[in-house]
């Protein structure tokens, strides 16, 4: 499968989406959908009405739900899900090379309607939907290319956690996204490796 012939970086927001395109030496392109469920399944569909990609890399920041993951660790959970249950796996036939060499795709990240800032919702939503990070577009992105058969992966990010708070987000963008830019690079990387000709 040639998963990077025409391969999509997407995220939510224009801050990170410039940041990334300065970190990460590729010439994919890197689309900004808009924050949200619903900015991001309009901007995905019109995108994937023109031309779909090979790989939907949906990608960016994320707020800690588990107390186990620490601001600024690098998440790649095998499923997204919305907080009503429904959820989203990783490309089953991505999972086994990537695994192969040394990814860690595990666990589950949930896209909430609206930011969680206290603690109490972060530990409530970790205990009712089991996702260890939270988002407000991922799911979606994983829908949306559901519907269209495009395959997609997830990874992010943690940029605000309980202790930090959502101010994080801004004093620990700069360290967050380089870091964000060098294992995406390696993904990539690997992706480029793994594809074959179709």
């Amino acid at each position: 499968m040639d998963w990077v012939s025409n391969l999509l970086l997407a995220c939510a927001l224009k801050k990170e989406a410039q940041a990334l395109s300065e970190e990460i030496e590729t010439d994919y392109p890197v689309l900004v959908t808009g924050l949200g469920t619903d900015r991001t399944l309009r901007t995905l569909e019109k995108t994937f009405d023109k031309q779909k990609p090979s790989l939907l890399l949906f990608t960016g920041m994320a707020g800690q739900l588990s107390p186990e993951i620490e601001l600024g660790e690098f998440v790649f959970p095998a499923i997204w899900r919305f907080e009503s249950g429904t959820e989203f796996k990783v490309t089953e036939s991505l999972i086994d090379p990537l695994s192969e060499r040394g990814w860690k795709i595990e666990g589950a990240g949930v896209t909430v309607r609206r930011p969680v800032v206290r603690g109490v919702q972060r530990r409530r939503i970790h205990r009712e939907t089991g996702a260890v990070i939270c988002d407000m577009e991922s799911a979606a992105a994983m829908m949306i290319a559901d519907t269209y058969g495009i395959p997609c992966l997830a990874p992010k990010i943690v940029s605000d956690t309980a202790e930090s708070g959502m101010l994080a987000f801004y004093r620990y963008f700069g360290r967050n996204v380089e870091a964000l830019g060098k294992r995406l690079q390696e993904l990539i990387s690997c992706l480029e490796e793994i594809s074959t000709p179709d």
